[in-house]
């Protein structure tokens, strides 16, 4: 017997799914939200609450963040909030180091002192990145589901489709293949979106590359404030949260999902559509539906290659060099993969309005699955080496340093000054983000799994969907799935609800 029945159920810690359920709720559907605490957005080192990571939004004039921000009365907060970097971003090669602003002349000033020889084939090579990455625009802006829905809406998506460059195209043409601007193009994409450094195409790389270098904005209190921002608009719409709930079985009746099976009190939850924001491997264990090798697909396409692995600073401003952007890529060997500590992106956070002495500092980097999977160790020796790369950058944080811990890692945090005191407790790990493989041709170069799942009102919600847009990837696959579930009426009476009396 179902103990409560929603219009919505939404399952899972993922963005996508929290920004799905605020737009429902906004639009009167009774929504719920559980199954979120395992992955949650911040973590608690030596008594302090730090985030997990920063939170970059796209420009706020890009339609995916706009529409989302508008449906629910938050542009104002969020622009108060979150200013815009500029430079966009720096780039710390061996040899070279360099800003990346949103100016073609300020670009070009820097080109001129660091790649003078090669400034004009630069110029045009980002030129055609650009122009790329203008072409999703009105594709991003659609009413259109992202990745494409029924047959009418591929059709129209291969329309736009052939006016993308071919998959494989080389826009960085004629640059040699060593030359360093193509690790400086190749950075923003491999750590921000959810597919490996080899897999994401180029028209990923294109969009994260424009991005980045308008602007992105940094949100005040990262990744943890931005999760509560769109909870407070969930719950400002009568949307609800339950906590301390797991999910064991997502209830099928006739090949149609209508409810959940959580613990610990063994209930039942019915509603008329289950989003699922989480990985698709885990919701197939869930439904008995085609039951997943070992855990490690995704599903048809996608499969895990890697995880993204970070560390989360609290330091004094002393600690930041002279002229360091809030913002950058640090890449030691441009000619080896872009992993581990080879390849860093530091970013800045801003700081706290009951503390403006410290500052907020993220450091993040790829890491294979296979070593992470086989123990904890890997990550051990992985931190260290961070560490040491991260003195390069920025040489004495160490005598700035409030507190360095990882949530990934189960590693205790460091607390300088505390010399002959007993050990901190470590740090409890939360999950990895991952970061997956594709096999075959993708929609537009960055789509992955359908929103629909082959079980009736049953939605995947997840970076799984559109995985080589990073976060606005996210916003554009909420939306959709947003869509899917209202259909084409924009909202509806909230007085008219399915309420559950009996069985």
């Amino acid at each position: 017997m179902d103990t409560n029945f929603y219009d919505v159920v939404v399952c899972g810690g993922e963005l996508t799914g929290l920004i799905a359920a605020a737009l429902l709720g906004r639009r009167g559907f009774r929504v719920l939200l559980l199954g979120h605490d395992a992955d949650r957005p911040s973590f608690e080192a030596a008594g302090t609450v730090l985030s997990r990571e920063p939170a970059l939004l796209p420009p706020l004039d890009a339609t995916p963040l706009a529409r989302v921000l508008k449906e629910l009365n938050c542009i104002q907060v969020v622009k108060r909030r979150a200013p815009a970097l500029a430079p966009g971003f720096q780039v710390a090669l061996p040899r070279h180091r360099f800003d990346v602003p949103a100016s073609d002349e300020a670009l070009r000033r820097e080109l001129d002192r660091e790649f003078k020889a090669d400034r004009p084939a630069i110029e045009g090579a980002l030129g055609r990145l650009a122009a790329t990455s203008a072409l999703l625009d009105p594709l991003l802006a659609t009413e259109m589901t992202l990745p494409p829905d029924g047959f009418w809406e591929r059709r129209e998506m291969g329309r736009i489709e052939s006016l993308l460059p071919r998959p494989g195209a080389d826009l960085l043409d004629p640059l040699p293949a060593n030359h360093p601007i193509r690790a400086a193009v190749a950075m923003p994409a491999a750590l921000s979106a959810a597919l490996a450094p080899n897999d994401v195409g180029t028209v990923g790389q294109a969009r994260a590359f424009s991005l980045a270098r308008r602007g992105l904005h940094r949100l005040e209190g990262g990744s943890a404030a931005l999760h509560a921002l769109f909870l407070e608009k969930l719950q400002t719409f009568a949307g609800e949260r339950r906590d301390k709930l797991t999910p064991v079985e997502i209830v099928v009746r006739r090949g149609r999902a209508v409810g959940i099976k959580v613990r610990p009190r063994e209930e039942t939850i019915g509603c008329q559509h289950l989003v699922w924001a989480g990985p698709a491997a885990t919701m197939q264990r869930f439904t008995g539906e085609r039951p997943a090798r070992k855990g490690r697909d995704a599903g048809p396409g996608l499969h895990l290659a890697a995880y993204r692995y970070g560390l989360s600073l609290l330091v004094t401003p002393e600690a930041l060099p002279e002229g360091m952007a809030q913002r950058v890529f640090l890449v030691a060997d441009p000619g080896r993969p872009l992993l581990e500590d080879n390849a860093l992106v530091v970013t800045i956070g801003q700081p706290g309005q009951r503390d403006p002495g410290r500052l907020p500092v993220w450091v993040e980097c790829l890491v294979p699955a296979a070593p992470v999977d086989a123990g904890p160790g890997y990550l051990r020796a992985v931190r260290a080496r961070v560490v040491a790369r991260l003195r390069q950058l920025l040489p004495f944080f160490e005598r700035h340093l409030v507190v360095m811990a990882s949530p990934y890692d189960g590693l205790p945090p460091e607390v300088p000054g505390r010399a002959g005191a007993p050990p901190l407790p470590a740090v409890p790990p939360l999950p990895l983000p991952p970061v997956y493989s594709t096999e075959g041709p993708r929609s537009f170069d960055v789509a992955g799994l359908q929103h629909a799942t082959g079980v009736k009102n049953l939605y995947l919600a997840s970076r799984e969907n559109l995985p080589g847009l990073g976060f606005e990837g996210e916003l554009v696959s909420a939306w959709g799935v947003a869509r899917l579930i209202t259909g084409t009426q924009p909202k509806r009476d909230i007085l008219r609800r399915e309420v559950l009396i009996s069985e």
